[in-house]
């Protein structure tokens, strides 16, 4: 299979501690694949690493065959990137948040703002888009920041703890739309073993800034206890 995502002996050091040390594998073209792991193992430091938001120390990545040292204006078109934490403007409505972003695509604000509309309204966040953040909640804000990160149609979506702050409706909702993209390849981070078993088909698990297993859901699942320390298995 073809690989959206391709690391080469690539290294990057965090805090001095070293993540994907020498460490090569792929991400195939249009899979579900997932980093999971506790809270700050460096789930979010790989997604920013292929967003482009922080630079590896050796080695190479590949994003659809390209260098993401060569082609970073190439690549940029290629990914989108929802962060973890709200980063929205405090003093524009959703909408004006949402359509900001459109100008990095070049995307004309009359298509950015019909196409968030109809986003929003599938999303079912539409009756909020003309509030500003701290007038709506963290589960509306959240589908926003999503909305944001596909607006441009992109090949590869990266998903920093997505349902993070969500309540079930909306995390049905997200998923949902989420797995009716099958000509994308969505890459997220989690550490809830519940959505790693049904929303991803390869994962990579990481615990203290170190990747312990990549590979297919069901053998990680059929043999976790072989990966995971003690401390994890009580959270």
């Amino acid at each position: 299979m073809e690989a959206s995502i391709s690391f080469k002996s690539l290294s990057k050091k965090i805090d001095k501690k070293s993540i994907l040390a020498g460490l090569s594998f792929g991400i195939e073209k249009h899979s579900n694949f997932s980093f999971y792991g506790p809270i700050s193992s460096g789930k979010s430091a790989i997604l920013k690493l292929i967003s482009g938001l922080i630079y590896k120390d050796k080695g190479y990545l590949y994003i659809n065959g390209k260098d993401i040292n060569i082609n970073p204006v190439d690549i940029k078109f290629e990914i989108g990137y929802m962060p973890q934490k709200n980063d929205l403007y405090k003093n524009l409505n959703l909408l004006d948040n949402i359509v900001l972003y459109s100008e990095f695509y070049n995307i004309s604000k009359e298509k950015a703002k019909n196409k968030t509309k109809i986003l929003s309204e599938k999303l079912n966040i539409n009756n909020y888009i003309y509030k500003k953040p701290f007038e709506t909640n963290e589960c509306i804000n959240k589908i926003a920041i999503f909305i944001r990160s596909i607006l441009h149609n992109p090949n590869i979506i990266l998903l920093d703890q997505p349902t993070t702050g969500l309540d079930l409706y909306y995390e049905e909702i997200l998923w949902d739309y989420i797995s009716e993209s099958s000509d994308k390849t969505i890459i997220f981070s989690t550490n809830k073993l519940s959505e790693v078993k049904a929303y991803s088909e390869r994962l990579a698990y990481i615990e203290d800034f170190s990747i312990k297993y990549i590979g297919d859901c069901d053998s990680f699942l059929d043999t976790k206890y072989q990966y995971i320390s003690n401390d994890i298995k009580k959270i």
